[in-house]
């Protein structure tokens, strides 16, 4: 069997089908190292599926792995091979492992239509890493699609069909998918109420939110922590409840961290309230000195009403303290 050959000269008539009786402890992965030889994409499908339909599944992921780019066509061949001879765990993880690795959309979708064909999209797990997938893209409908394909959907599906809504502004149909799976018999845990909580504030229900903070505590017996508050206050923010925000802050059972005092200075940046920007930002600095995040939205602040004086002072103070600057506080 010729399965070497140079990568100028390469010709898909000169491959042949895999054969009974194969090299054993990476002969041809070895050969093909020595020789230099470029392992052609065409040839790498048809060696590792020839290891895999002989059940050498552990050359045939090596051979896989040489591969330097892989599209569509070899991901499927590799997770197929898997997922015939059982190795369902090891088939979902190079389904993730292909979702992170740059592939286009198109070739998403070739291989969503390829994993529904196999049977492998009613895995939860494979079903959630398409669903995340698809709320990355903004593709929402795909995210539903992916989910009504699980069967058997767990807490972790539903708390990221949850925050794939309230991610795209959505609240209203995250809630609602938020009491369906209450009705499934599911009970929340604090992740899902990270998800509802951001719901709220994304879709401007801040008197829901306050509801469902509430609700932690009362039905479910979970403290609250400063990611959820977080969310509440973003929620007073972007309805431009801000003097409720800081009072609300100011009564928290624990103490505010950089992240709530960072996400009040984010709304006070949308609202321009410069003042209350100011004290949000002294309290993010005090928590967190060399975290360019506060100096920058209290720069952006001052900048959009024009105290250029105090942006040069704010500008000044990050350079004595040696902070480097990167993006700005943003909310939830």
């Amino acid at each position: 069997m010729n399965c070497f050959v140079d990568s100028k000269t390469s010709d898909d008539d000169e491959i042949q089908k895999p054969c009974v009786i194969i090299p054993s402890d990476g002969f041809i992965r070895e050969r093909l190292l020595e020789s230099g030889l470029v392992l052609d994409l065409t040839v790498g499908i048809s060696l590792f599926t020839m290891y895999s339909k002989c059940g050498s599944l552990e050359e045939s992921f090596s051979l896989f792995q040489e591969i330097p780019v892989k599209d569509n066509a070899c991901w499927a061949s590799m997770i197929s091979g898997d997922n015939e001879y059982g190795y369902l765990k090891e088939a979902i993880r190079l389904f993730g492992e292909m979702l992170s690795d740059g592939t286009s959309p198109d070739e998403r979708a070739q291989v969503h239509a390829y994993i529904t064909k196999i049977g492998l999209c009613t895995e939860p797990s494979v079903g959630c890493s398409l669903l995340t997938m698809y709320s990355k893209f903004g593709s929402i409908e795909d995210c539903c699609k992916a989910f009504n394909q699980i069967n058997g959907p767990n807490l972790i599906t539903w708390t990221s069909l949850i925050a794939s809504f309230a991610q795209h502004g959505k609240g209203t149909e995250a809630l609602q998918m938020f009491n369906l799976m209450k009705q499934k018999g599911i009970k929340p845990d604090k992740v899902t109420f990270v998800g509802v909580l951001s719901a709220c504030s994304h879709g401007g229900l801040a008197e829901e939110a306050y509801m469902h903070l509430n609700s932690m505590v009362e039905n479910y017996g979970m403290e609250p922590e400063n990611r959820h508050y977080a969310c509440m206050v973003d929620a007073l923010g972007r309805s431009g409840r801000l003097t409720e925000a800081e009072s609300f802050i100011n009564n928290m059972p624990i103490k505010a961290d950089t992240l709530v005092w960072g996400t009040l200075l984010a709304a006070c940046r949308l609202h321009e309230d410069v003042e209350l920007g100011k004290l949000a930002a002294k309290k993010a600095i005090e928590l967190e000195p060399s975290d360019a995040g506060a100096y920058v939205s209290l720069s952006n602040i001052l900048a959009q009403v024009g105290e250029w004086e105090e942006v040069e002072e704010t500008r000044k103070l990050m350079k004595g303290k040696g902070v480097e600057k990167e993006p700005g506080w943003s909310s939830l």
